[in-house]
């Protein structure tokens, strides 16, 4: 049972550490540990929710020896895969069944006989259990509970240590900091996915005091991101990173435009090109270790601390949406923006040394920002990205490979060192990473795509996985980064074993929403020591969760992919301009397990307005949806250029095919004029 107790200090109110699991109420001998208990006398240790199809399917058996059998099981007891550990490791990649489970891993060696959780296996599963938790989360988490106001009620962002109990000197979300990255990890889901998170709305959501109702059928995700840019314009914000939250939202205002009316954007629009270039940068910030100006002109040469408060490369993508910004509204400056974006990446590739992990791991939640932000600052403009990026990432990707070359295959802080040691603002021998493994799959997955077919993609892609597997138990506790990550109101479909505790009472007042991410094993559980349980901090912290927003933003990037295939099969390259031809999208839009869902691509004709097309999922389980194009009723003529996509902004993916034919009167279309 959850108790609440809560001991008011001045404007703070400190919350006491509650709530054990039970599975660790007093000891437990090997003989007796349930499965998934680190304690057993074969520990059989994974991802207690589920895996995708198609996606690697990672086990830690930290007691087998090499050689050591596993088998997959299903309901009945029927052996449907079988393998080794090899390393403390199984791995059933292979393993894609046509159904989902429930599923066990028996592991038989000389320690005994150990058996796993039971867990399932359909088509983009974590993302199916993961994306309403993660809008819920936000929604919930809104300062002042969604009612603006309640500022009112003060005190207010200034008027004393810790401001409004209801915002705990953040501006938007409850504890949030300058670094916090709320909007931009909203606008990163949503370009990634539009159609998975257009479907989720929040009913008992509250949106008051904002100067802008938006419409009733506006999704939850734009609600969310105009909340924060309202929050973050009437607080006249000038912190460099809460303008670049901002400049996020401006940048893919063209997609949100449905939603969201012009003159917000227009007062984003205007608020960035006065500010940018401010070296002031006051208004506001908390824990802001490392001295700094808000110029973002500027080319940064700090490095923040393992608080995550100023993360190497934070500014590189911002500039390059202020620059794309910038050509859209016809300015003279664009350039500025680009040159901003160049020099900064031209300093981090000559001057980070990544060998030392204050600069990667080190850098906590915030990490993601600087592969992500160099990635699509290559991809988007190859041409004007300074010399080396690749190379940089590479070798990030090699010391990242190193580095995760264990039975857990994650990414260890050092060679002689597991989690984050403490730090500016920590104040803890075993500081709370949670964050960083959430947000772990964001650079990874980015350094993959950018690397192409080098093998070190795929290496990266099974660690992102194992960073996702570890906030779902295939850790040295066995238990999910939620202490309610069992509960059918709070937690992740499939879970049994939640975090040990939950810090009730917390700065962020977080610990009754759905989704939250309280804790992550310390370096004192590993590499593998099942008698130590609760040690360290736990507490959940809206910069977390971001993380994990940004995560499975990118997840959704690097499984989406589209193709157009004319009669018959065969790629479509040239198709006659009455044809039909099949769209098939491959992305995370199974949301309802068991039915077949739908999502919606867009359709163009040269440079004429998009159309919808939807697709529908292939069949049960399926992780394709499929649709049918008409060309016919396009009105297209011999040689127009036709183009599928879906995604938005750095995240779209598109499939381009040319209309040929002959006119009426049997002469091509290409004689037409002459």
């Amino acid at each position: 049972m959850k108790v609440r107790v809560l001991t008011t200090v001045g404007a703070l109110v400190i919350g006491a550490l509650l709530g054990a699991a039970p599975a660790t109420a007093g000891p437990v001998s090997a003989g007796d540990a349930a499965p998934g208990d680190p304690r057993a006398a074969q520990p059989v240790l994974l991802n207690q929710s589920g895996f995708g199809i198609g996606e690697p399917k990672r086990f830690t058996a930290p007691l087998a020896e090499d050689g050591a059998a596993f088998t997959v099981t299903d309901g009945s007891g029927a052996v449907r895969f079988r393998g080794t550990v090899t390393s403390g490791v199984g791995d059933f990649t292979a393993f894609d069944p046509p159904d989902t489970g429930d599923f066990v891993v028996t592991v038989d060696g000389a320690a005994g006989i150990g058996t796993s959780v039971p867990f399932g296996i359909g088509a983009y599963w974590i993302d199916r259990v993961s994306y309403r938790r993660a809008i819920e989360f936000m929604s919930g988490s809104r300062c002042y509970l969604g009612d603006y106001t309640r500022m009112a009620e003060g005190p207010g962002l200034a008027s004393d240590e810790y401001g409004h109990r209801l915002c705990m000197k953040a501006v938007t979300w409850r504890d949030g900091a300058q670094y916090s990255h709320e909007i931009d990890t909203l606008v990163d889901m949503y370009l990634a996915n539009p159609s998975a998170f257009e479907q989720i709305t929040v009913d008992d959501a509250v949106y008051e005091g904002l100067p802008v109702t938006l419409p009733e059928d506006t999704p939850e995700i734009v609600r969310l991101i105009h909340w924060g840019v309202e929050l973050l314009l009437d607080a006249d914000v000038n912190d460099p990173q809460l303008k670049e939250q901002l400049a996020s939202f401006v940048y893919a205002y063209p997609y949100l435009s449905a939603y969201i009316p012009v003159e917000v954007y227009e007062r984003a629009r205007d608020h960035l090109f006065a500010t940018w270039g401010d070296a002031a940068g006051d208004r506001y910030y908390w824990q802001a270790f490392t001295p700094h100006t808000g110029d973002l002109f500027q080319t940064y040469t700090q490095v923040g601390t393992g608080k995550g408060e100023l993360a190497p490369g934070h500014s590189v993508w911002p500039n390059v949406m202020m620059y794309e910004v910038a050509l859209r509204e016809g300015r003279d400056d664009a350039e500025r923006y680009l040159s901003a974006a160049r020099d900064q990446a031209a300093w981090l590739v000559g001057n980070l040394d990544l060998d030392d992990p204050l600069v990667t791991k080190g850098q906590r939640q915030s990490e993601y920002v600087l592969i992500t932000g160099l990635t699509r600052f290559a991809e988007a403009h190859p041409e004007q990205a300074p010399d080396g990026i690749e190379d940089f990432v590479r070798d990030w990707a090699r010391i990242v490979t190193h580095r995760s070359d264990n039975l857990w295959d994650f990414r260890r802080y050092s060679d002689n060192r597991w989690t984050i040691p403490a730090f500016t603002g920590g104040g803890a021998e075993d500081p709370n990473e949670t964050g960083n493994v959430a947000g772990f799959a964001a650079p990874a997955l980015a350094a993959a795509r950018l690397l192409g077919d080098d093998p070190l993609a795929d290496r990266l892609r099974e660690i992102a996985t194992a960073h996702v597997d570890n906030i779902f138990g295939r850790n040295p506790t066995g238990r999910h980064a939620s202490y309610d990550a069992p509960s059918e109101q709070f937690g992740f479909e499939g879970v049994e074993r939640g975090w040990f505790s939950e810090y009730r009472g917390g700065a962020g007042l977080l610990e009754d929403l759905p989704g939250v991410l309280d804790g992550s094993p310390k370096n004192g559980h590993y590499p593998f020591n099942p008698d130590v349980e609760n040690i360290g901090h736990t507490e959940g912290w809206v910069a977390f969760n971001t993380a994990w927003n940004q995560s499975l933003a990118w997840r959704a990037a690097d499984q989406t992919s589209l193709e157009v295939r004319a009669r018959g099969g065969a790629p479509a390259r040239a198709v006659p301009r009455d044809a039909r031809v099949t769209v098939q999208l491959a992305a995370p839009l199974n949301l309802a397990a068991g039915e077949l869902d739908q999502g919606t691509v867009e359709v163009r004709v040269n440079d004429r307005a998009a159309a919808p097309l939807t697709v529908t999922q292939a069949g049960q389980n399926a992780t394709t949806f499929r649709g049918t194009l008409d060309l016919a009723m396009l009105d297209v003529r011999h040689g127009d250029r036709i183009t599928v996509s879906y995604g938005h902004g750095s995240f779209e993916v598109d499939y381009s095919f040319t209309a040929v034919g002959a006119r009426p009167d049997g002469r091509g279309e290409e004689h037409a004029g002459r």
